[in-house]
């Protein structure tokens, strides 16, 4: 009797927390969008800190600072990241389980890596992302560096 109630009890709590962990991923992403929405590449950050500047980002301080590091780093990328953030929350949220989770974050790297290549070879120019362009730094510092990575690949693109 006793190990019934333990297991329903754990059953029960086991879900309970991968409720709040797909909760947790939705809000955190939904909280990403608007920041993404509200973004000034004027308001201030962990690098850029003038004095007496209002912050027009709706997240504040914190806020303006991750989302000007990750467009930094990844560009335009960033979005698609955060709506994937969402779209697994809701399955976990649903699902009530964590299923296949080293794949998804292995095709995540994947279409971020390509996605900043991407984003730098066909359209980088921004004037809201002035310093690394549309496809960040990451994008950037992987497309200078790609024939060093595979020698094989003729130049005839970029």
């Amino acid at each position: 009797m006793k190990s019934q109630f333990i297991d329903k009890f754990n059953n029960f709590a086991k879900k309970r927390l991968i409720e709040v962990a797909g909760i947790s991923l939705i809000l955190i992403s939904f909280f990403l969008i608007l920041t993404i929405f509200t973004y000034s590449p004027d308001d201030p950050n962990f690098l850029y800190k003038p004095e007496n500047t209002e912050i027009k980002n709706i997240g504040g301080f914190y806020g303006s600072a991750i989302t000007d590091f990750f467009l930094q780093a990844i560009g335009l990328i960033f979005v698609l990241f955060t709506l994937s953030l969402m779209s697994w929350g809701f399955k976990i949220f649903l699902d009530k389980k964590i299923k296949n989770i080293f794949q998804k974050f292995f095709y995540t790297l994947i279409y971020l890596i390509f996605g900043t290549i991407s984003l730098n070879i066909i359209y980088n120019e921004s004037f809201i992302l002035r310093d690394h362009g549309n496809g960040g730094f990451v994008g950037r510092i992987v497309k200078e560096n790609i024939y060093d990575i595979f020698p094989f690949i003729e130049n005839n693109y970029f």
